[in-house]
């Protein structure tokens, strides 16, 4: 029987290597580059945000770099993905830092998928709970508070609604809890006048097309964050197959994911002008269903599954820095 080749602690090494290296060249040869507008429902973006652009940059970079970390220390807790081998983090470092309207400062798409991983976390804990109206209410309040700062946190409700169902604590109370939870900041904000009521406005599309100096520049981001979709879109169903026959926390802890998915890539062709915010939470998703791929199918060349993807994304990087 062939063993199977794991990328192990070298290839996931490999990869951070390649992730800082990218936001490096991100940040050096193109700082201009990020999203213009104001994308809050009442407090300005991380877009707007005056912070020293190092200070930005770092903390964006070491974020990504959590996000990976907490993907893989979440997987050693609740074994949602049947490997230890770092498949996961290490795809996503290459795949987050592979886009440079997203590495080069403190992006929206960086906070939204740190509130995401957190919010996950706190689902994982709810299956089949008695009372889950804490948790309900802690994942409602993150949103809520994050939607003052970037409306594309408002979709990922619906996510988590759905992920309530599949974990069996969807009920009235649970209910009325994630609704206290998305109404809570806002009247403690206008309550304290911390939130002036003018400053409050509908969400903005802006075009999309304003943003980039050049055509190729649009061209190359629409395909690259289309084929994490796509591929995200074939993998997930493929997954499905066997993770429905198993295990069914295990089942439930992954949809949990693929909901979070679904709805990114959705709003991604809905909110297209912001499509920025929600790419960063679609990679995390494409590399959970990449390292499932792995596991499930006891796949036997695990670093070609890794390396393949994490080449074409690298050659997306130097093809948008570049042009």
């Amino acid at each position: 029987m062939t063993k199977q080749k794991g990328i192990g602690k070298g290839g996931l090494l490999l990869c951070a290597l390649a992730m800082v290296a990218m936001c490096a060249v991100s940040f050096w040869l193109r700082p201009d580059r990020r999203i213009s507008g104001e994308l809050g429902i009442c407090l300005p973006s991380p877009n707007l945000w005056t912070i020293n652009p190092v200070s930005s940059w770092l903390i964006n970079t070491v974020m990504l770099g959590g996000c990976a970390a907490a993907g893989f220390f979440l997987n050693r807790t609740y074994n949602f993905i049947r490997s230890t081998h770092p498949v996961l983090s290490s795809l996503f470092l290459v795949l987050a830092a592979s886009n440079p309207w997203i590495t080069g400062y403190l992006s929206s798409s960086t906070l939204l998928c740190v509130i995401n991983l957190l919010c996950i976390t706190i689902m994982f804990r709810t299956f089949r709970s008695g009372n889950a109206t804490q948790e309900m209410f802690v994942i409602s309040t993150f949103i809520s508070v994050g939607s003052m700062f970037q409306h594309a946190f408002l979709p990922m409700i619906v996510a988590y609604i759905g992920s309530a169902i599949v974990m069996k604590v969807f009920r009235f109370k649970e209910c009325l809890a994630m609704l206290m939870g998305l109404v809570a900041p806002y009247w403690v904000g206008i309550g304290l006048g911390l939130i002036p009521l003018e400053w409050f406005r509908m969400p903005q599309i802006t075009n999309l097309f304003i943003d980039y100096a050049h055509a190729s520049d649009l061209f190359l981001l629409v395909f690259s964050v289309g084929l994490a979709i796509f591929c995200g879109f074939i993998l997930g169903i493929n997954n499905s197959i066997k993770l429905y026959a198993g295990n069914s926390q295990v089942n439930a802890m992954n949809l949990t994911i693929t909901f979070v998915g679904v709805v990114s890539s959705v709003c991604v062709f809905i909110d297209f002008s912001n499509m920025m915010a929600y790419v960063a939470t679609i990679y995390f998703s494409l590399a959970v269903q990449m390292a499932n791929l792995c596991a499930l199918w006891n796949v036997k060349r695990e670093r070609l599954v890794v390396a393949i993807p994490a080449i074409i994304y690298i050659g997306f990087f130097i093809a948008m820095v570049l042009n």
